[in-house]
């Protein structure tokens, strides 16, 4: 299938210091193609970011390599089973941290069932943001013209209860003195935060749902996600296993296992995360509501 957009890619093209962002495009558009068969793939966001790093042997932070972050809808009939995190962890290999990925995957036929508010989230994606491959989604097929009224309650309704409902297991994290189990809850308190985030501003419910994947499609609306957990140093991976306690830790691995300095500073990255997320969740209904007569 020929690249639908002016974008073409060479397949012998490197990374180089000095690429532009059509370069880089069309190498994410190879590698993609390497794995799946996309129908249609279009990007609702790109972001780029130059990592630092220290040797033993400088004193000053000098550049060592660029990042680019794409956010996009990938539409293809050949899925997966678990293609959005294959997917960004192949692309993210195979081109050594260069290439990052926050992933929609859906088949032609999951969009067209999509319930409403989900119709109106693919129409702006399919309308507004830029075809990098394949062949334009035809939008007749969603039927837009018997499309309700965007439903500012509802957005309001589960909003708040993900806001409650985090806030509740977050006051169970703080009483709780067990690393595991102070984890697990943690990490369902940022998950509903996030779904909260999502709702609010794109009205979107995703089909993926491993914690990072929700805080780097959440921070195309905030720099919260990076400032506490994507790009936080304190954040340690030490903090991140705890904070991705798996039911199989809960079964089989002992409490102690973290500290109790972990523990609390876990405890304190989830509390102020909370409290800078749900002024923007509040503040975006706030929004909608004087745009929606």
């Amino acid at each position: 299938m020929e690249p639908y957009s002016k974008i073409t890619f060479n397949s012998h093209e490197k990374f180089n210091e000095q690429e532009t962002l059509q370069q880089v495009t069309n190498q994410m558009i190879e590698l993609i193609n390497k794995y799946c068969e996309p129908i249609s793939l279009y990007c609702f966001g790109v972001r780029n970011k130059t990592f630092f790093s220290d040797t033993l042997f400088t004193i000053e932070k000098k550049p060592q390599k660029s990042s680019w972050h794409f956010y996009l809808l990938l539409i293809s009939d050949h899925l997966k089973s678990n293609s959005t995190a294959n997917l960004l962890d192949l692309v993210e290999k195979d081109s050594d941290g260069k290439i990052l990925l926050t992933l929609l995957c859906y088949r032609p036929t999951q969009i067209k069932s999509s319930n409403n508010v989900h119709l109106l989230f693919f129409a702006k994606v399919i309308q507004s943001g830029w075809l990098v491959y394949g062949k334009p989604y035809e939008l007749a097929e969603l039927n837009l013209a018997n499309l309700p009224a965007l439903d500012l309650k509802g957005i309001a309704t589960y909003s708040q209860s993900r806001i409650e409902v985090a806030q509740h297991l977050l006051k169970l994290a703080a009483s709780s003195d067990s690393p595991l189990i102070a984890g697990t809850i943690l990490h369902s308190a940022i998950e509903q935060l996030c779904l909260g985030m999502l709702y609010t501003f794109i009205h979107y419910h995703p089909n993926h749902f491993h914690l990072n994947y929700l805080l780097k499609l959440s921070s195309l609306f905030s720099t919260v996600p990076n400032k506490y957990f994507l790009q936080n140093p304190g954040y340690s991976e030490t903090l991140q296993k705890m904070l991705n306690t798996s039911r199989h830790d809960l079964r089989f691995r002992n409490t102690d296992i973290y500290s109790g300095d972990d523990l609390n500073s876990l405890k304190s990255i989830c509390s102020k995360f909370s409290e800078a997320l749900i002024p923007c969740i509040e503040e975006r209904l706030n929004e909608l509501k004087t745009q929606i007569k």
